[in-house]
């Protein structure tokens, strides 16, 4: 028991620090170096890894599993997630993206229902999210094209911002980071495709469609509230900004169309990896960019945003990964995990049972750290062991988790995602969040039920 009081101590004082404005990489790496050094100081068991060696000083064998989580996860799942940011960075450089949006966009501006227009902003909204996987990055996007449709089309400044921040509450998209990671830990191995295809997509589309209604309701109800009156505003007040080529908007796709052709479903005999796909994806954008400007030399100075965009990931997401990690880690090797299971088999706790309080405990930590990374990367590290202890496949007990770590980071006042929003709608961090909040319980509450409903019976891998 003095495993789990160690534990939970450590992950209140991490939330804390976190919530105060401290950096969460060396936060979790300190957790989960003292978790590790508690093991070895009081004798419950190695802090190393099965076939890792010792460095010989057993005071320096955390430091090697460190080393050895960078080496690893730096070199496969890292430079995935870092070839796929910097793809997303260069299609934003090239002015993809806001293709993207442009097209996207155009149809909304003939709907004449201000509630209806929000329902399916919200949907196109979540949709984008294939192309541009970044909870913020899409936001501050929406909020610079989208938005002033919206308000042109007369809905309220607080009801476009609450759509625009739940753009990623529900996510489905391979090329995010949760994605890969979950793919990974289900023994699914780099097959992401297959893990949105098969299990993540189908219970997410189905939360987008009770979120996007939920949105309908609650909007209107806080409008009420405030004494805003919906009202169609004319064709000539929405703008038509002009960019690059329509076509460009197909170009952010091109990684998840050649995942898809070129995976098992279709094709057996050709393994193309995901980081081969997106350098294959560059040769082609640049090759088009050179038809384009036909300026070669430009577009060899654009290569450096690809670079640039890999950079930043290593910096905002390998090093959050390693660090989750190491906090996982510490957490494990401590023995917590293996004392929770003990308690939860005596109490008689079922896995979904299990699978909801992880999704709750998750929710709250994204609340409260403002990011979605931080508290699943962390979790999910657990879930398979818990879940093979309980002879259920881990996809059912993930899931919940990953969704709850989404839409609690569109719900609080300190995440990237909100600050950009109500930033840009002249809002305070809270007004959005009341806008964003009771949609996103609701779906939660859906897509934890289907989970219960239809994945807990899946049979566990191998």
């Amino acid at each position: 028991m003095i495993q789990v009081i160690i534990a939970l101590v450590i992950i209140v004082i991490v939330a804390r620090l976190i919530l105060r404005g401290y950096k969460a990489e060396p936060v979790l790496f300190a957790a989960g170096l003292i978790l590790m050094i508690c093991t070895m100081a009081f004798d419950w068991g190695s802090v190393l890894p099965k076939g890792l060696q010792s460095t010989g000083i057993s005071f320096f064998d955390p430091f090697e599993v460190m080393r050895n989580l960078f080496s690893t996860r730096a070199a496969d799942l890292g430079l995935m997630i870092m070839a796929l940011m910097g793809f997303a960075h260069y299609m934003d450089h090239i002015g993809a993206n806001k293709a993207v949006v442009r097209v996207a966009t155009r149809p909304l501006k003939k709907l004449r229902s201000p509630y209806i227009l929000l329902f399916f902003s919200f949907l196109l909204a979540s949709i984008l999210q294939l192309a541009i996987p970044s909870a913020t990055g899409l936001a501050v996007l929406l909020m610079g094209t989208m938005f002033p449709i919206m308000i042109g089309l007369g809905l309220s400044p607080a009801s476009a911002a609450g759509v625009i921040a739940t753009s990623l509450g529900v996510a489905y998209t391979p090329m995010a980071v949760d994605a890969i990671r979950a793919t990974d830990a289900v023994g699914m191995g780099k097959d992401v495709v297959g893990y949105v295809i098969g299990y993540q997509g189908p219970a997410a589309v189905a939360t987008v469609l009770v979120v996007g209604i939920a949105h309908i309701f609650w909007q209107r109800h806080c409008d009420r509230k405030i004494g805003f009156v919906a009202e169609i505003a004319t064709e000539e007040a929405v703008g038509d900004e002009k960019g690059v080529p329509g076509f460009y908007a197909l170009l952010p796709m091109l990684p998840i169309v050649m995942a898809i052709v070129f995976s098992k479903l279709f094709v057996k005999d050709i393994n193309l990896d995901v980081v081969t796909i997106v350098l294959i994806c560059m040769f082609v954008c640049m090759v088009i960019e050179t038809l384009r400007l036909r300026n070669f030399k430009q577009v060899c100075e654009g290569f450096s945003q690809f670079l640039k965009g890999m950079g930043s990931a290593f910096t905002g997401v390998v090093g959050l990964l390693v660090a989750a990690g190491v906090f996982a880690h510490g957490i494990k090797v401590i023995g917590a995990i293996d004392q929770l299971i003990i308690m939860a088999e005596h109490v008689g706790l079922p896995p979904f049972a299990m699978a909801i309080v992880f999704a709750i405990v998750t929710l709250a930590a994204a609340v409260i750290m403002g990011s979605g990374n931080a508290p699943f990367l962390a979790f999910v590290e657990l879930i398979p062991q818990i879940a093979h202890s309980m002879g259920v496949n881990p996809t059912g007990m993930i899931l919940p988790m990953q969704q709850a770590s989404h839409m609690g980071r569109a719900m609080s006042p300190v995440s990237g995602v909100v600050i950009a929003v109500s930033s840009g709608a002249k809002l305070s961090p809270f007004d959005v969040v009341k806008r964003t909040s009771i949609p996103l319980l609701i779906g939660l509450v859906f897509h934890t039920l289907i989970i219960g409903m239809f994945y807990m019976s899946i049979p566990a891998f191998g």
